[in-house]
């Protein structure tokens, strides 16, 4: 898969809606291992598409192309430092028809007892432990804008905003239930020239420095619908701090948005 250019999309003097998410545990399942279910540290591009999406209630596959990379800009800043633990879990394989319809009952689905003394195995889960990510989202399409801003209350005067999510949101897995608190909305100024930003920052914008270090990572960034389902499009590499603190660059363009000095995806 090729790897995307820099966003396409121009967020300079837009409406940008912030919100910070954070949870007890997440995990954003690694596609580019066959090892026990290892997770990205950083939330995904494409999981941040799909937690504003449930917080609107669209529909699955519906949404990639408010997301695409000529129509949409999107910062992530770790708020805590990333940290992950190993969690044996029981799980199954749900291929192959492991899973069947019980007889004569709706939308009831079993797993023979055969299956389940026979494949039934121990495998280890890497999970985030308390992580937290202040999302920063500019999109083209002004009406959904305008209904992230209702959703979650981001323009509230009154106090701390009131979170209306039509799905539960989650941080990768529907277990790792995930908590939307300091919505609000601001203007993108910017581009101007900066020593060290807030977000992840791009690869390609990357100067190594001596004394200065940061992990690297390469996740999912654009998906479009492919045969029923979905299939990715790009993917986005990218530096992160390990400590939730900065990443110190040379003389990158960087934007302004709510309190942070951000690069966009």
């Amino acid at each position: 898969m090729s790897e995307p250019p820099m966003n396409e999309f121009d967020p300079s003097s837009r409406r940008c809606v912030s919100l910070t998410v954070s949870g007890d545990w997440a995990h954003f399942r690694r596609i580019d291992t066959t090892n026990d279910k290892q997770t990205y540290r950083v939330i995904p591009r494409t999981t941040v598409a799909g937690l504003l999406a449930a917080i609107l209630g669209e529909p699955r596959d519906s949404y990639y192309d408010v997301f695409a990379r000529d129509s949409s800009a999107v910062a992530i800043v770790p708020q805590r430092p990333l940290r992950t633990m190993q969690v044996p879990m029981l799980t199954l394989p749900t291929a192959g028809g492991d899973i069947q319809t019980a007889e004569g009952v709706s939308g009831k689905t079993v797993i023979p007892p055969e299956v389940l003394e026979r494949e039934r195995k121990r495998r280890a889960f890497e999970y985030l432990c308390d992580p937290a990510y202040r999302l920063h989202v500019v999109l083209d399409d002004d009406e959904w804008m305008d209904r992230l801003v209702d959703r979650l209350d981001a323009d509230s005067e009154t106090g701390p905003p009131s979170v209306r999510s039509v799905y539960t949101p989650s941080l990768g897995k529907t277990e790792c239930l995930a908590d939307i608190t300091e919505s609000s909305v601001g203007t993108v100024t910017g581009p101007e020239s900066v020593s060290a930003v807030d977000s992840t920052l791009p690869e390609a914008k990357v100067t190594p420095l001596a004394d200065v270090s940061y992990a690297m990572e390469r996740t999912p960034a654009y998906m479009t619908q492919a045969n029923g389902g979905r299939k990715t499009t790009g993917f986005v590499s990218y530096a992160y701090p390990t400590d939730g603190g900065q990443i110190e660059t040379a003389d990158v363009e960087a934007y302004s948005v709510n309190g942070d000095t951000v690069c966009f995806l």
